[in-house]
């Protein structure tokens, strides 16, 4: 089986610099020609699913919506598992913000940035779970074999946790990945003595889809 990992276009938490986690920022005009023009790659390649999941937070049902309207494939369930890494306090505070009220954030090393529960988010072990949940839903054994392709339509924090954990055991702390706006990733998962594991068979940023630009707020505001 396959996983067609997506992120959403640009929002306007994206635009602003701010860091969205849980919180609610509906796409941009940017944003919505991003999904849009990802629509058109995909269907013009043929690149379909057989089921289809997105996070319940509205920038990536947005997307979602746009991959779905252009006819690409069957329409997508809402999973509450793909939603964002929740930052806790950080949510709705820009870089310079946080810099203000939690100067521990930005000085911690790399392989801290994935844990918010010193903020009153989610931890590492949290996020990780979560993950485990995931994909114990959507590939349950029976279902390794086949040839179901399933699209997840989701935000650059919990998609690089998800990437580490599919593609690699033990799982790394860190893993250099550039997850853009409205990104295609495709993982092809199998068997291999004795451990469900996948590889990335293609990773698409936006700039190889299309003439739209993607407007990157930054790594660590997703």
């Amino acid at each position: 089986m396959e996983f067609l990992l997506v992120r959403h276009g640009e929002s306007e938490g994206n635009r602003d610099g701010i860091m969205q986690g849980s919180g609610e920022y509906p796409l941009t005009d940017l944003g919505r020609a991003q999904a849009d023009q990802l629509a058109r790659f995909l269907l013009e390649r043929r690149i379909s699913w057989s089921h289809a999941f997105s996070s319940p937070l509205l920038r990536a049902r947005a997307t979602c919506d746009a991959l779905v309207a252009a006819g690409v494939g069957p329409a997508a369930g809402v999973d509450p598992d793909l939603r964002e890494i929740s930052a806790g306090s950080l949510e709705g505070l820009n870089r310079e913000q946080i810099v203000a009220l939690h100067p521990t954030f930005m000085s911690r090393g790399i392989e801290g940035l994935g844990d918010f529960s010193e903020y009153g988010g989610e931890s590492y072990d949290q996020m990780q779970q979560r993950v485990e949940q995931l994909i114990a839903r959507h590939a349950p054994p029976a279902r390794r074999r086949s040839d179901d392709r399933v699209l997840f339509v989701s935000h650059g924090g919990l998609l690089f946790q998800l990437v580490k954990r599919l593609v690699c055991l033990p799982v790394p702390r860190v893993l250099i990945l550039r997850l853009g706006n409205c990104c295609a990733t495709l993982i092809r998962m199998r068997e291999r003595r004795g451990l469900f594991l996948g590889e990335i068979a293609w990773h698409v940023p936006l700039e190889l889809t299309g003439p739209v630009a993607e407007s990157d707020g930054g790594a660590l505001f997703r």
